[in-house]
């Protein structure tokens, strides 16, 4: 994914919002709806739990690796979610939903909104057969 911000994001928050699939295939909100200030996050001002995973994973995908304001080309390469920086989910299918502004003093700037969608299930074991 490539972006290119024009203004300098000078406070960017961030709200994460999970929904959950249910038996009507509509997502219905699930457990988390947080607005994590990225800022505080990365100078280690706040430590939310999920504004803390967020940094991980923008730190290692990310050119977004530095200190507040954020400007010019931004890019994420190869990314993936680590379950160990999970906690365990039910089976089912999600959404993650991360919708990005920029806190002005006066007024807030919509930036974007980012949608993963992701199968939470068992791990599939390969019988080995034995050699003889």
């Amino acid at each position: 994914m490539d972006a290119f911000l024009i203004v300098p994001a000078l406070n960017p928050v961030v709200r994460a919002q999970v929904f959950k699939k249910d038996y009507s295939n509509q997502y219905k909100p699930f457990l988390v709806d947080v607005s994590i200030k990225i800022c505080e996050v990365i100078e280690k001002r706040n430590f939310i739990t999920y504004g803390v995973m967020l940094w991980k994973i923008m730190k290692r995908f990310t050119n977004v690796n530095h200190s507040c304001p954020f400007s010019g080309p931004l890019k994420s390469r190869n990314g993936y979610l680590d379950t160990s920086l999970l906690p365990p989910f039910p089976q089912a299918f999600y959404q993650i939903s991360l919708t990005v502004v920029d806190l002005n003093s006066t007024n807030k700037d919509y930036v974007g909104t980012m949608k993963f969608y992701l199968q939470v299930m068992d791990q599939i074991k390969i019988k080995k057969i034995p050699k003889a």
